[in-house]
């Protein structure tokens, strides 16, 4: 009896890794398949996009947020006054922030990337927030947002969905 248990579980901890190792080559596979993203994305000659991503969503829940750094190389600040994706119903800027020793979240209206300067979307900062997500956001997928500026003008952005860290 103890033989076949042992058997059994070294059976179970092959298939296990097999499994693993397949998940892992075709995640790497699938990344270098995505043609429209890259880490550094350069808008124009005064704006790039750097470390564009999303997180992956939990299985049927309708929420993510996106996080990059936006670089201003001009003499002027840019205004960012709304995003879009056709990933969500709806793609806010928001911003976190303490209140009575609790983190809270809050839409803002609009972003100032300053004169040759930047502004770094974060986890604990300002982020985009997607929100009424129509289908399940999967590590390695790419999403497009469209940035909207106050002169304007638009410009896209590709955000690779990275898998959500654990704690």
């Amino acid at each position: 009896m103890k033989k076949s248990s042992l058997y059994l579980a070294l059976l179970i901890g092959c298939f296990h890794s097999t499994a693993f190792a397949t998940d892992v080559a075709h995640a790497d596979s699938h990344t270098q398949s995505q043609p429209n993203y890259s880490n550094i994305q350069k808008v124009d000659s005064t704006l790039t996009i750097e470390n564009a991503t999303a997180k992956a969503t939990i299985p049927g829940a309708s929420v993510s947020a996106g996080y990059m750094k936006i670089i201003n190389n001009s003499d002027t600040a840019i205004t960012l006054v709304g995003a879009s994706s056709a990933i969500a119903k709806h793609t806010e800027f928001h911003r976190m922030f303490m209140r009575d020793n609790t983190m809270a979240m809050r839409k803002v209206d609009k972003l100032e990337i300053p004169a040759n300067g930047n502004l770094i979307l974060a986890s604990k900062g300002y982020h985009l927030m997607f929100m009424g997500v129509k289908q399940d956001l999967k590590p390695n997928q790419v999403i497009t947002v469209t940035m909207k500026q106050d002169n304007g003008k638009q410009f896209d952005v590709q955000l690779l969905v990275v898998p959500i860290k654990k704690y």
